[in-house]
C-alpha cells in the first residue's frame, strides 16, 4: 500500500515521545549489519508512546516492522516499505524489587543476566551470550544448556497491533519450543520476572563458563543472526548441513561458518541477497541428502526474489 512517508513521519513526531526520521538505513540496527532503508523510522521512549504509535500506524493501515535488536532478521536489500517502529535501546531499562525485575522490551538479554547474576539471582545465567533484547527473547522462548526464559516470566506487558493494551500473566501463555503462541501478534513492551536467590560467585562462574563455551564453539568473529535454522525433531541443523558438505559454502560475501555450520556468516559485505541464496542452497542439500526440511529461525522482513 503505498502512503507519504513525510506526512506519516509528521504524525508520528506529534505522538510519539522519541524520534522520528525518514529514509535511514537499517544494517546498522541488526546484527546482520545487512539491510537497505526504512521509509518511516520511530523510536518512542515509553510504552505509552509505543501504544500511540501503533494505534496511528493501525488506523493509517501501513505496513509495519517492529525491530528490537535485529539478532533474528534478515532485511532485504530494497530495506521496508513502511514503518519501522523501533524497541531498542530507546526503550531499555531494568528495574529490581527483591526477587522480581521489571525489564523494558529493548533491554539486552545479556544486560539483564549479567545484573541478575550481580544480584546473587538465579534462573537465567545459562542463556548468557545469547543475542538480542528482551522482547524477541520472549516472543521465542530464548534457551540455552536446557534453560528456557519461560522458567522466570511472571508477566508480559505490551499491545495489539491496533494500539490496544495486552496484559498476561504467566499462566495466560503457553511456551513451546522456541515459539510462544499467545506472544506472536503482540508487540512486548516490558515484562516481569522473577528469580531465585543464590551464591552470586556461583552464578558469576557459571555464566563466564557459559560465555567461554559459547565464544569456543560458535564464529563471533564475523556478523550473523546467530542459528539460521530451528534443531529439527530428532536432528542438530549444524550437523546435517556439515554432514552434507557444506561447511565453509560462499554465495558471494556470505558463507556458511567452518567452526559452526547452524551460522550463516557476513564475511566480506555480504548482501541480504547472498545469505538468502545461500540459505536456498543449504536448504535445498539437506533435503536432497537427508529428507529433512529445515524451519528457518531467521525472519526474512521486505521483498525477496
Amino acid at each position: 500500500m503505498k502512503f507519504d512517508p513525510s506526512a506519516i513521519a509528521s504524525q508520528l513526531a506529534t505522538v510519539s515521545d522519541g524520534d522520528v526520521q525518514l529514509g535511514i538505513s537499517l544494517a546498522t540496527y541488526t546484527s546482520y549489519k545487512i539491510g537497505g532503508p526504512t521509509a518511516v523510522w520511530v523510536a518512542p521512549v515509553s510504552e505509552d508512546g509505543v501504544g500511540r504509535v501503533l494505534e496511528l500506524i493501525y488506523r493509517n493501515k501501513i505496513p509495519l516492522f517492529v525491530l528490537g535488536r535485529g539478532s533474528n532478521v534478515l532485511i532485504s536489500d530494497r530495506g521496508w516499505d513502511g514503518v519501522t517502529l523501533y524497541l531498542g535501546e530507546n526503550l531499555s531499562a531494568v528495574d529490581f524489587d527483591r526477587r522480581q525485575a521489571r525489564v523494558l522490551a529493548g533491554t539486552l538479554l545479556l544486560d539483564l543476566v549479567r545484573a541478575a547474576v550481580k544480584k546473587g539471582l538465579a534462573g537465567m545465567e545459562q542463556l548468557a551470550g545469547i543475542p538480542g533484547g528482551i522482547g524477541g527473547a520472549l516472543r521465542m522462548n530464548a534457551g540455552a544448556f536446557g534453560q528456557e526464559i519461560e522458567s522466570t516470566i511472571r508477566e508480559a506487558n505490551g499491545f495489539h497491533r491496533n494500539g490496544s493494551p495486552f496484559h498476561a500473566t504467566r499462566d495466560d501463555i503457553q511456551f513451546d519450543y522456541r515459539r510462544v503462541p499467545e506472544l506472536e501478534d503482540v508487540i512486548i513492551s516490558s515484562a516481569v520476572f522473577r528469580f531465585e536467590e543464590s551464591d552470586p560467585h556461583i552464578l558469576s562462574a557459571r555464566m563466564d563458563d557459559i560465555l567461554a563455551l559459547r565464544a569456543k564453539k560458535q564464529p563471533l568473529g564475523y556478523p550473523s543472526c546467530g542459528s539460521v535454522f530451528k534443531r529439527p525433531s530428532g536432528y542438530y541443523a549444524g550437523a546435517l548441513i556439515e554432514e552434507a558438505g557444506l561447511k565453509a559454502e560462499r554465495i558471494g560475501g556470505a558463507m556458511v561458518s567452518p567452526k559452526h555450520a547452524g551460522f550463516i556468516l557476513n564475511v566480506d559485505r555480504a548482501s541480504a541477497a547472498d545469505v538468502y541464496a545461500l540459505i536456498n542452497l543449504v536448504e535445498k542439500k539437506v533435503y536432497d541428502r537427508f529428507g529433512v526440511r529445515l524451519e528457518r529461525e531467521v525472519r526474512l522482513i521486505g521483498e525477496f526474489d
